[in-house]
């Protein structure tokens, strides 16, 4: 793949983890009037399971960060005189890398395709820990502050573990949403957005990285 293609995967991937996490943190503050409800809630409707939604929001969002930390961080590898020349060129094709205003927006896209979606994942992932867990059609609870998604409690009876609202106690536990298998949880919750995380925090480590270039003009990215 040449700068163009590696620019237009990364732009695809970023936007939609952007999106999905912009959709997923926004229901979580409440502005369901705006964005509606995910996963069938109804608008004005109280928030039923906060944890529940951010859980999702981690999984989805964070394996969309995950995947697109790879082409951001081959793009940053390539030539290029100084940072904004290795950033991704989004949208704008043929722009000069050089001129300040093209430096400008591509702080821009910095911040809004890497920094807000990194910012999204930390705080559903911090929100879903404090839901409690409880094995469906039993007396089995376990509350948030005891336990944790990276290592989740496995069924006794053989029923589905579900993740519910903070504090819902010893409720009949039939609410709430259906968690991965025990090794698959951490996995896709922890391990996959952590690693883009890491990724993604390499990628910027080497972008910033001063490098020796022949002076000249850095060629526009198409």
């Amino acid at each position: 793949m040449n700068q163009g293609h590696l620019s237009k995967v990364w732009g695809w991937l970023a936007v939609a983890s952007v999106l999905f996490l912009a959709t997923t943190t926004i229901s979580l503050q409440g502005g369901t009037e705006f964005v509606g409800r995910l996963f069938g809630e109804k608008a004005d409707v109280p928030m039923n399971n906060a944890p529940g939604i951010a859980y999702f929001g981690v999984i989805v969002g964070g394996g969309l960060f995950f995947l697109a930390s790879i082409p951001f961080t081959l793009h940053v590898l390539r030539p290029g005189k100084h940072w904004a020349a290795r950033t991704p060129v989004v949208w704008l094709e043929g722009l000069n890398t050089d001129k300040w205003e093209a430096k400008f927006f591509q702080a821009c896209v910095l911040f809004v395709l890497v920094g807000a979606p990194a910012a999204g994942i930390v705080k559903c992932c911090l929100e879903a820990e404090t839901g409690d867990i409880c094995e469906q059609d039993t007396s089995n609870f376990y509350r948030g502050a005891q336990t944790t998604l990276l290592w989740a409690p496995v069924a006794k009876d053989d029923r589905q573990m579900r993740l519910r609202k903070a504090d819902s106690g010893e409720e009949p536990c039939k609410t709430g949403v259906q968690l991965f298998p025990r090794s698959w949880t951490p996995l896709f919750f922890y391990f996959i957005p952590v690693l883009g995380l890491a990724i993604t925090a390499l990628g910027l480590v080497l972008l910033f990285m001063p490098r020796n270039q022949e002076s000249g003009t850095t060629p526009e990215i198409t």
